[in-house]
């Protein structure tokens, strides 16, 4: 039993030393790498700043200092916790029985559905507006058929005599007046000479905003006439 425990120690001794003379040689290795950087910059720095000027202690001072600069992080890094994975595996001790948390959280289960929960609301249909009982057909001419530009955009129903707005107002208020129930206006276009429409030309404009804000007057857009 014995012979066996003094091999079993003497291979594991043998096994920190070879580890200790390897990351020494790294130690070593990092020191000469960082010396010859070192003398390269110094060289460099002294060729193209200084054109050849430094003094020859410069270029060897660069050089120790940084090989002693990457010794020390090498060292730091095999000595330190980055040389066990380097030399002797990052993982965990095997047979230790310590088993990594498992971060994911339990899925809750299922809410049971409750049988009294109340259904939920039905929404209303809208109503749809009601049509107008009385109908007043307005045709809006432009072009050739205003000559003069008198300002007689506007014709009524199928009366051939064209009006001004002020004219059209008198006219759809006397209707609203003497019919019982809405009134509507429906708005007409010839095929030739109608209004600009993009932008609305202001005998159009005009006629729909007085007929909603102050006459409070539905208006729909007809086919042309």
């Amino acid at each position: 039993m014995m012979p066996i425990v003094a091999d079993g120690m003497a291979a594991g001794l043998e096994n920190r030393v070879v580890m200790l003379v390897f990351k020494c040689l790294a130690v070593g290795g990092g020191f000469l790498v960082g010396y010859l950087l070192g003398y390269g910059l110094a060289w460099a720095l002294n060729r193209w700043v200084f054109a050849y000027k430094a003094p020859g202690q410069l270029k060897s001072a660069c050089a120790i200092l940084a090989g002693v600069g990457l010794a020390i992080v090498v060292a730091l890094f095999v000595f330190g916790e980055g040389g066990r994975g380097l030399f002797g595996g990052g993982g965990p001790a095997e047979g230790t029985g310590v088993t990594a948390p498992d971060d994911r959280s339990p899925t809750p289960p299922p809410r049971p559905e409750k049988k009294d929960d109340p259904p939920p609301p039905q929404e209303e249909p809208l109503t749809p507006p009601q049509p107008a009982d009385v109908l007043v057909h307005v045709t809006i001419l432009g072009g050739s058929d205003v000559p003069n530009d008198d300002e007689k955009f506007y014709l009524i129903d199928d009366d051939p005599s064209r009006k001004t707005f002020s004219e059209l107002k008198d006219a759809i208020l006397k209707r609203q007046a003497q019919k019982k129930g809405t009134v509507g206006i429906v708005i007409h276009f010839r095929p030739k000479n109608a209004p600009s429409l993009d932008p609305p030309h202001y005998s159009i404009s005009q006629l729909t905003r007085w007929a909603k804000e102050t006459a409070k007057v539905d208006v729909t857009f007809a086919a042309n006439r």
